[in-house]
């Protein structure tokens, strides 16, 4: 569900860049022929989702001055990505990483409500994180001093707020904790580029910011802001590498092929979970069951049952052999693979929502619990598995526990989710009354 006030289409988008009208669009694309019908096609590729034909096509991607190989290689409205600068191909260096953050901290104001990376970005973005990282030469211990200096001291007081994040979120949903990193990340981008600090100091100020740009992406995506979210998550992980945080920069990745497969691309999903798994360093077992735990998903995505059964298979295998003293801080909230939601949902979408009720029976047996959002997304998962295996009163039973579950906390994620799960149920007078209760909260919230 796309909050109001984003673009929806890169077409739109492009338009309000540039100051463009439809009416403008139909002249460059209509080429002597009638301007009225035209103007109702440009309005139909943007509200309909229509594909332009392709001399259309060829003549609008002239006018933006995008190359016609990648109007050729990238499918429409993929190939207007394009007209619009990335830093995605800049080098990876700690003066990139300083400007793309510097860049990023504005990114919740970002209006498009669609992903801004096109599949070859994400191979770019894949390839840059797992690449040989660079050592830094001694003598650049030695810096100039360019204002105040900054301590080990502050920078820990910021990672006990990064942590608070963390727990904050999983109690009220993404939009405000996304605002309250983006706070913390102008802090820290402002320390990177304006204070002067030992060689130590300034990887540990890296590693913050990308967890910053982690959780602030996390906020927007949870919001329904994926734009937002995809410049967060680039930024964050140029602040990982330069940290040589391998476990930040993978949760970053892991997130940003969350991002895709709930946006339907599980190729591209597959592609970043994979390098994840390739990133030097030691991944604790818990990392790794946690990449094949979300790459069932993905391989749902592309409806590979035989491929998403095997990495749930490896995902369980690692958790059995997990040492909770390896694990990062940051993946406390990780359980058992095939009790959490991810490969459930996958399970549905393979068309096989017997096992889910036992699955997420913990969820189901819940009361009250310390993961509201999380809560509400199994117990719609669980909704709909009622719905798909014809028990229609207990999916509207399990409904209402997960709207009453929203109403305290923001999630358009889960709220997505819940719509989905509405589409699905038949229609009768116990799904009526339902829809009314939902519609109703949906006016009053």
């Amino acid at each position: 569900m796309t909050q109001p006030g984003l673009v929806a289409h890169p077409l739109t988008y492009v338009r309000e860049q540039r100051g463009w009208t439809q009416a403008h669009v139909a002249s460059v694309v209509a080429q002597g022929r009638n301007m009225a019908t035209w103007k109702q096609k440009v309005n139909r590729w943007e509200r309909r989702g229509v594909r332009p034909e392709p001399s259309a096509q060829r003549a609008l991607a002239e006018a933006l001055g995008v190359p016609p190989r990648l109007v050729d290689a990238h499918p429409w409205p993929e190939w207007l990505l394009y007209a619009d600068d990335s830093p995605v191909s800049a080098a990876w260096s700690a003066e990139h990483a300083r400007s793309t953050l510097a860049g990023t901290v504005s990114a919740l104001t970002d209006r498009r409500g669609f992903l801004t990376l096109s599949g070859a970005a994400i191979g770019v973005i894949a390839a840059g994180w797992t690449e040989p990282w660079r050592l830094v030469p001694q003598e650049k211990v030695a810096r100039s001093l360019r204002g105040g200096r900054t301590d080990h001291e502050l920078v820990s007081a910021i990672e006990k707020r990064l942590a608070d994040l963390w727990t904050l979120d999983d109690l009220v949903g993404g939009e405000i904790t996304a605002r309250l990193a983006v706070n913390d990340l102008e802090l820290v981008t402002g320390l990177l580029t304006g204070s002067s600090y030992t060689l130590d100091v300034e990887r540990r100020l890296f590693k913050v910011a990308g967890g910053l740009c982690r959780q602030a992406g996390w906020g927007a995506f949870d919001a329904g802001r994926p734009a937002a979210a995809e410049r967060y998550w680039h930024a964050g992980l140029r602040a990982a590498k330069e940290a040589r945080d391998v476990d930040g920069g993978v949760y970053i990745l892991s997130n940003m092929a969350m991002q895709r497969f709930y946006a339907g691309d599980g190729a591209a999903a597959v592609e970043l979970l994979e390098a994840s798994r390739g990133s030097r360093g030691r991944l604790s077992r818990t990392v790794l069951a946690m990449l094949d735990t979300w790459q069932v998903r993905a391989y749902a995505k592309l409806g590979d049952r035989v491929l998403a059964g095997r990495a749930l298979a490896r995902a369980e295998a690692h958790w059995e052999r997990r040492d909770p003293e390896d694990d990062p801080a940051w993946i406390y909230w990780m359980q058992r693979p095939s009790t959490t939601i991810e490969p459930n949902l996958a399970m549905l979408e393979l068309g096989q929502p017997a096992e889910v009720p036992r699955n997420l029976a913990h969820w189901v047996d819940l009361d009250r619990g310390e993961y509201p959002r999380d809560h509400a997304l199994a117990l719609t998962v669980v909704a709909t598995a009622q719905i798909q295996m014809g028990q229609v009163d207990a999916a509207v039973a399990t409904g209402r526990r997960a709207l009453a579950l929203l109403r305290s906390v923001d999630s358009g994620r889960v709220g997505d989710e819940l719509y989905l799960m509405l589409d699905r149920l038949p229609d009768d007078r116990v799904s009526g009354e339902f829809r009314e209760e939902v519609a109703e909260e949906t006016r009053s919230g």
